[in-house]
Order: C-alpha cells, then structure tokens, then sequence
C-alpha cells in the first residue's frame, strides 16, 4: 500500500484524468443510456458529499458534465427542419474544403444561408460530378441542390457514417444541380498561402505521371493536410507496412519541425557569446520551436489530429519550463486532459488512442532502456529502433482490432521511413513551404523536388515490403478476449521491465506477440451455408458463403460496383463485411458484366483480402476490351489464380453447389452491355436454386425463356436493379422465385425498383426485399431472411431530441 501511495504522489494527475476520461465516455458512448448517465451522475455526488474519493468523484462529475454539454452542441450544430430536405434549394455558402476525385468534387460548406434568409448552424457536404470550374476554399457561392441526412450502409462491418458526420458538425448532403456561381471570390490569407503551396509542388506530367503523382500527393499530406490525392496503391501500402501514420500531420510531425525550429534557433543564438549571456538561450529555442509547430500547424489547415499533437506539444513544452518534478507520465496526463477539453467527441477517436497508447509505452519501456553509450549515430539508430518496437508492440492490437489487418513489415517499414522523413523530405518540404510562402517559386519548387526525391525512396521500399510475404494480411474479425489477453500480456512485460527484470520481460511480450498473433490470423469455422446481399448503394454485390468439410469455408462473391480511382467502394464493402464474418478470402469472385455498378469496385477488393483463387468471366469481346478487367485478369494471375472465361452451357463445381451458365454464348456482342451479363443458375442441396442474372433486358430474357429446362427458383436477384428493361411477366411466372431481392440504392435518382416491376413479383407470390434498406441475409437451412441494421446512435438521437425540446 505504501509503494501505491508513493507512485500516486509522484502520479497526480492520473486519478484527475482517469475520472475525467471515464465521465466523458459514459457522456458519449450508445451503449451507455442517459438515463444511466443521471444516475452515475447522481452515485458520484452522493459519493462526493460523503467524503469518498472526492478528486475522483468532482473530476468524473466534471467529465459528465462536459461531456454531455459537448453533446448536445454537437446535436445543435447538426439540427435542422424538414424545409432543408426533399426539393431543391438555393443557398449561399463559404467553401471550407474541397476533395477533388477522379469524376466528383465534394464541396464541404459552412455559414450556409437559403434564398429565403433561412440559416443552417452545420456544415453541408455536396458533391459537383464532372466539375470543370476552378473552385478554390474560402469562396462564398451560391449553388442549387437538393439536401438529404447522411445515412449509413447497413452491412456487417460497415462504417458509422451518421456518427462521422455527426461528431464533424455535418448537418446534410447531397449533389449540385447546374453551375455554381461564385459570390465572392476572396479566399482569405490563409487559403491564399495553402495556394501558394499547392502550386509549387510537382506536377503530373509527362512519362512518369504516375510517380509524381505519388510525389505531390505525399507533399500535400505532409503540408496541407490532404490525401485524397495520393495514388490508391501507395496508400495501401502505407497502410499495409503500419507507416500510415507518416501520412497525417499529428505528433511526429509536430514534433519533428518544433524540434527543427529548436535547434535552429539554438544555433543561431549559440553564434555569439553577448546572445548566450543576454538571452536564455532554452526558452528561447523551445518557444521558436513551439512557434514553428504553431506556423506549420496552421497553414496545414488544424485537422483534428494535429489540433491534439499541438496541445500535447504545448503540454509538454510547459511541463519542461516548469521543471515538473514529477512523472513524465505527467505531462501526457495534462496533455489526454486538455485534449478532450478541447475535442470531447475524441474520446471515441482511434486516432488519439493510437497516439495515446504509444507515447504512454514509450514513456514507460523507453526511458528505462539505459544510458546512452557510444557514437551519436549509433545511439540514435538504438533510440529510433527501441521506439518503433515499443509503438509497434503497444499499438498493435489496436491496429488490427480497428484496420483488421497485420501489419508484418512495420518494424523494418518504419526504421527505414521515420529517419528519411525527419532528416530528409520533411526538412526540404519544410523549406519549400517556407518560400512558396514568401513568393520565391522556383526556389520552392527546387527545394519540393529534392523532397520528392526522397518520396520516391520511400514509395519504392514501401511497395517492394507490400509485395513481400505476409506484406497484406488481413485478418477476420477478432474476438474480444484475444485483445485482452495482449494487454494483459503487455502490462505484466511493462511492470517487469520498470523492475529491471529486462529479460523475463522481452521473453514474456515474445510469448504474448506468438501466441496472439497465431489465435487471430486464422478464420472462423462457418456452421451454415448463408447468401449474403450487400448494402452497396445503386450497384449490385452478392456473397454465398458455405462451409466445408475440413473446418473451411467457400466464399463467392458475385460482382462487386465502384467509381474509378475510389478508395472506398463495393470492394471494401464486401471484404469489410466477409472480415466481419469471419472470413478474409474469397474462393471464386464473379464479374456479370463491364459496368462499373458491377465490376468497378473489383480491384479493391483484390486489395482488401488475402487472396482470390478464380476469376469468372463471360467469354464476350466487352469484358476483354474493358480496362479494369484488363487489371483485374493480370492481377489474379500475377497471385497465382486462376482466370475463367465461360459460355452458355459451362457446368461447373463451386464448392458443394453446381454452377450452370446459361447467358451468353461465346463472342456474343450486343449493342447494349448489360445483355452481356453472366446468366447462372446455382443448385446447392435440398433442391435450393438461385437465379443470377447481372443487367440482362428483355432480348435475353425471351432466349432464356426457349430453353424448357429453366424452371423455378428458390431466389433470385432481381435483373437490372428492378429496370422496366427487363423482369417481363412470362420469365417472372417461370421463375416463380419464392424470395426476389432488388439491388438498389436508397433515393436513387432512377427510381428502382419501378413499381410495376414489383407488382408483378406480388402476383406470383414472391417475398420481395431490397438493399436499399440493409443488407440482405438468407440462413438457406433455415431459410429464414434477414435484413441487417447498424445499431442505431442511441445518444445521438436523444441529444437531438432534447435539442428539440430545448430551443
């Protein structure tokens, strides 16, 4: 008991910081009620009154309180009456961002005023298609859209969407109809700075586009906070190597131009012996280098992780003036404190407890490894060795809890980046920045060119670690208790090393790393076949999964729609939704046509699982000549798979199902692509058929429709999204399918599915069910169907509610 007393004495702020952090989480989490929340409020005071750990008590008080406040700002910001919705309106509105993509631009707007005077207190995110008109942030224009709520895609493993949106003030969405005018064009000193940047960074041109593509998407990472533009693949591999983090501006970068800014300061005050007498030369650098993280910050545009690597900084840089005689635990306690004082929703941010996590491992491994012995370099190529390891190990279960994948060459990835980043490319970006600022262009371009120089360094080890062995592994959905098994692992290896037993604790963090990674790599054994269709908006994705005999599965996935060069897409969707399952492969993935509501999102899904054995084709000169089967072909081969291209009358084997192809023959080369749709009906046991049918229209239907053998089906996916091209009377009356599915998107501008179409579903007895509302789950022993929800933001919605009653 004496020792606990002593460390709490030299720990004073973790009692303060643990109660608050506690307080705002019961505020803002769904699975707590604020019923609930009343009453913990109501224990803590009781407790409080009576004299019972009262620092604790008034810090999760406070933590309450604040909490439940920042909620219900939240809830203002995003409120809104039903005049903003359903018809197009006219509206005025600052630019705060813009993301421009491949074929759309997202406008993410504030101070929003309607033509009639009405005021919006959000923010709007809206969506220009094939925009060709130079926008810039900080305009004020005027637009007409039509506004509707976010919403989520209801899928096992899908994205909160609503609660993004939510905790970043976003009130609605929606897309711009006609030109946008702009009001005025003044964008500001700081927008007019970020320009000036953005300019003199390399542009794409020539031979190498796609290289300096990398480059400039890297450098508008670093400087102006925007990755939207770095190429997909290095993204990945950013990602899949665990250097992501060198992408966003948070606490190494912060760190590393505050320590820049130090040591420059440092030197040029050291020149003269009248400075170093007059000047305190510590203060001083420590406030340039804080001053050159403030300025670096700033022209970034403050996102949120560097706003939180700021504050942290801040405290730090106080704690030092200070002389704190505590724990430098301290400080991170001061800064997790003032970090959600300033930003309560990040109490839920995996952003912060990546960082969090990591820096309290380092405090507690690092700064008990030893004296520093030997040569500068050696000693610093040590310190960044010990620093990747603890942040890697101490992060982990995080990161593959959260991005569900492991990322094997994290150690090497980051002993070779976070050197070429802080000694080289950040330093020359830096300076780059610096006279782009000041107008000197061609200074700033050579200075950018040097630092992409290093970018392509480091793209090129990046990709060349992703293509190793084990360089993509993702992983199915983990188990709780294999999370808690590592930190407790963890803490046990941290309270033998602070106890100086070194080696007991890297043997017992090598025993827990072992046996952790070995228990989540492996799938989960599936008990029952199931026919999974996809929340993927207006597209079309569809899974059969079926459980194997050696405790395996089976996994089909049939087509898979995304835009061209989207990072997130049906691809992510169903490889997200698989890992949710248990399952992080795919057997045999089917492309029905080239369209990219089918087949766009095809190569993201091949990024996004481990592997994919067989490609299924339709053997017609459409699919040969479109781009991104072209790809996807080369990139199944290239991984050992095998590649199908298949014809009308092809039976083949699918695990315990019999896959016939009835459409298209051979060569066939329609007018209209959507007639080239694969055709498959699938027999799987107990006399169970599925019918899967792509865009096939009306011509192809009347062929079908002459072959005898084409009788009735146990489901079906309803052709062409529920087009009038197509499900005409005679083929749905053949068919007589017991369940209909209709793949569409939730107010898509088409209007399916028509609802003549669904009429005549009706009159043959059809259960019809659409993924506009979920996503779609068939338990075929039991044939029972279910349609998946996301569980709704409980605490969201009450602190609208009592916005509602309130104002």
């Amino acid at each position: 008991m004496l020792d606990i007393s002593k460390s709490l004495q030299r720990l004073p702020l973790l009692v303060p910081a643990l109660a608050w952090l506690l307080g705002l989480a019961a505020a803002r989490m769904d699975g707590i009620s604020w019923q609930l929340d009343l009453w913990l409020l109501l224990i803590l005071c009781v407790f409080w009154a009576l004299r019972w750990q009262r620092l604790f008590c008034l810090w999760g008080i406070l933590g309450l309180f604040w909490g439940g406040l920042c909620l219900l700002n939240d809830a203002r910001q995003v409120q809104y009456d039903s005049s903003w919705v359903g018809h197009e309106i006219v509206v005025q509105a600052d630019i705060e961002s813009l993301r421009i993509g491949q074929s759309s631009t997202r406008l993410r707007l504030k101070n929003i005023q309607r033509d009639d005077g009405a005021t919006l207190a959000g923010k709007v995110d809206v969506y220009v298609w094939r925009n060709k008109q130079r926008l810039q942030s900080g305009q004020r224009v005027q637009l007409k859209t039509k506004l509707h709520a976010p919403e989520n895609r209801h899928n096992p493993g899908g994205f909160d969407y609503e609660a993004y949106c939510f905790d970043r003030h976003i009130a609605l969405m929606g897309g711009v109809r006609g030109a946008i005018q702009v009001v005025d064009a003044k964008v500001g000193l700081l927008n007019d700075l970020r320009a000036k940047v953005r300019a003199s960074l390399p542009h794409a041109i020539g031979y190498d586009k796609l290289q300096i593509q990398g480059q400039r998407g890297v450098l508008q990472a670093l400087l102006l906070a925007e990755r939207n533009d770095i190429p997909v693949h290095i993204q990945e591999a950013f990602a899949a190597t665990g250097a992501a983090h060198l992408l966003a501006i948070s606490g190494l970068h912060i760190g590393m131009v505050a320590a820049w800014g130090a040591m420059l300061c440092w030197w040029l005050l050291t020149r003269r012996e009248a400075w170093i007498v007059r000047f305190s030369v510590r203060h001083c650098s420590l406030a340039f280098g804080v001053l050159c993280a403030v300025a670096y910050a700033t022209i970034a545009g403050w996102p949120l992780p560097t706003q939180r690597a700021a504050l942290m900084l801040a405290a730090a840089a106080l704690a030092w003036y200070l002389r704190s005689r505590y724990q430098p635990v301290n400080t991170l306690f001061a800064a997790l404190i003032l970090i959600l004082l300033w930003d309560a929703s990040a109490v839920l941010s995996i952003s912060l407890w990546l960082s969090f996590v990591a820096t309290l491992a380092l405090i507690l491994f690092a700064s008990h490894h030893g004296e520093a012995r030997g040569s500068f370099w050696l000693n610093y190529l040590k310190g960044l060795m010990v620093v990747s390891v603890v942040a890697a190990l101490a992060t982990l279960p995080l990161i593959t809890g959260v991005f569900g994948r492991l990322p094997v060459w994290s150690l090497p990835a980051n002993l070779l980046l976070v050197p070429l980043y802080g000694g080289w490319i950040l330093p020359w970006a830096l300076l780059g920045e610096i006279f782009a600022v000041f107008n000197c262009q061609s200074l700033a371009e050579v200075f950018m060119t040097w630092a992409g120089l290093g970018i392509d360094v480091s793209n090129a080890m990046l990709l060349q670690m992703h293509a190793w062995p084990g360089g993509n592994l993702w992983l199915p959905n983990i188990a709780l208790y294999w999370g808690l098994f590592y930190l407790f692992g963890f803490l046990m290896a941290a309270l033998l090393w602070l106890r100086m037993r070194k080696k007991f604790a890297l043997l017992m963090i090598s025993g827990v790393l072992f046996i952790y990674t070995f228990g989540v790599v492996p799938e989960e054994p599936q008990t029952a076949s199931k026919f999974v269709v996809w929340d993927v908006g207006q597209g079309a994705a569809a899974s059969l999964i079926q459980p194997m005999a050696n405790q395996t599965s089976h996994v089909m996935v049939v087509d898979v729609p995304g835009r061209k060069g989207s990072r997130f897409n049906g691809g992510t969707t169903v490889a997200s939704g698989l890992r949710a399952l248990g399952l992080a492969h795919v057997d045999v993935l089917i492309l029905s046509h080239a369209q990219a509501d089918h087949a766009g999102g095809a190569q993201r899904l091949l990024d996004s699982v481990r592997d994919v054995s067989e490609l299924w084709l339709a053997d017609v000169p459409a699919n040969h000549g479109y781009t991104v089967m072209q790809h996807v072909v080369q990139r199944v081969i290239s991984s050992g798979g095998m590649v199908r291209w298949l014809k009308q009358g092809d039976v083949l084997r699918m695990g315990g199902a019999t896959v016939t192809i009835l459409w298209p023959p051979k060569a066939y080369a329609p007018g209209n692509d959507n007639n080239t749709s694969l055709v498959l009906s699938v027999a799987l046991n107990d006399g169970i058929k599925l019918f899967l049918a792509g865009d096939m229209e009306k011509p192809v239907e009347r062929a079908l429709l002459k072959n005898t053998q084409l009788q009735s089906h146990t489901l079906m996916l309803m052709p062409h999204h529920g087009s009038r091209t197509s499900s005409t009377p005679l083929l749905v009356k053949r068919l007589q399918a017991e369940i209909v599915v209709a793949q569409t998107g939730r107010h898509n501008h088409f209007g399916f599915p028509k609802e003549d179409v669904l009429q005549r579903y009706r009159d043959v007895g059809s259960d019809i069910w659409n993924t506009a509302d979920g996503a779609i789950v068939w338990h075929i022993k039991d044939r029972k169907v279910q349609q998946f929800h996301m569980q709704k933001g409980a605490k969201r919605d009450a602190a609208l509610q009592w916005v509602d009653l309130l104002l």
